[in-house]
């Protein structure tokens, strides 16, 4: 009885010093932290939610603009070539809190358009795509619904075509990093600076890998003057990679004008769409 009594003990005494051990191994998390990933879940919760309400038709650049700073917050995921797994690029605690900052203030702008009432006709902006009319058009002049959407699935799969054809001989470590540019402009605006940043610190740390941009025009104009157009759009995101410290040799520009557009010209919105540079951090497999 004294012996199973002493095993029994013993068994207890083992599980005591293992539910330790697991104590000590799952740290709280600092303070600050625990703030940033609740700042950050709420404000994606509120992303969501203006999507559900067309964010995407009533105010696209704003939103575009708030991703580009959560995707900054996240850090830039990759996959390491050399192990095979993938791994994240993280910023430090005023960049994320900055970043938090911003995207607050991109949201708030989106939400403010969402429910705005441009046209004047008593009916908001999310309400107007959903019966199908032009919230920006006077209710007299208004001559035609929206182009329906495309689905989520069947953008990406453009994509993937997209890059498959032009990208040969590469393996792409990140496929969706871009930035849109205004009507017949190829400066970059300063609110996709954050993304461009992290790509630049990744960069810095993986010396091996290389970066190609690829940029394009909607489909006003002729064609010469846009491969010019899309030529200086890849280039100013050269030249911004340049001054944070990454060699030109390490970055291939292209200019592809009035091709593969993402969505058709036929909307403003679409056009704002293809009007894009595209990078991508690319490691030679030939």
């Amino acid at each position: 009885m004294k012996k199973k009594t002493a095993f029994i003990s013993a068994v207890i005494g083992v599980s005591l010093i293992f539910g330790s051990c697991a104590k000590k191994t799952e740290e709280v998390k600092k303070p600050w932290e625990k703030e940033t990933e609740i700042k950050l879940s709420s404000i994606k919760d509120k992303i969501n939610q203006l999507y559900k309400l067309h964010v995407v038709e009533c105010a696209p650049k704003d939103i575009a603009i708030a991703e580009s700073y959560i995707d900054a917050v996240d850090g830039l995921e990759y996959i390491d070539p050399n192990e095979n797994v993938e791994k994240t690029v993280h910023i430090s605690k005023v960049d994320q809190i900055t970043y938090l900052n911003k995207a607050r203030k991109y949201v708030s702008i989106a939400r403010n358009k969402v429910y705005s009432d441009v046209d004047k006709d008593g009916i908001p902006c999310y309400q107007e795509i959903e019966q199908g009319t032009d919230p920006f058009v006077p209710e007299g002049e208004k001559v035609a619904k929206l182009e329906e959407r495309k689905t989520p699935e069947k953008k990406v799969e453009k994509e993937r075509e997209i890059i498959e054809e032009q990208f040969e001989g590469y393996y792409p470590l990140k496929l969706h990093a871009r930035i849109h540019f205004e009507f017949d402009k190829y400066q970059i605006k300063k609110e996709y600076l954050p993304y461009l940043n992290v790509i630049s610190k990744y960069l810095k740390s993986k010396p091996n890998l290389k970066v190609k941009i690829v940029g394009y025009t909607d489909s006003i104009g002729s064609k010469s003057y846009n491969d010019r157009l899309a030529y200086k759009r890849a280039l100013a995101v050269k030249e911004y990679l340049i001054k944070q410290g990454i060699p030109a040799e390490r970055i291939e520009i292209v200019g592809r004008g009035k091709e593969n557009y993402l969505v058709d010209n036929k909307t403003w919105l679409n056009r704002f769409t293809n009007r894009r540079a595209d990078f991508f951090v690319m490691e030679v497999t030939q």
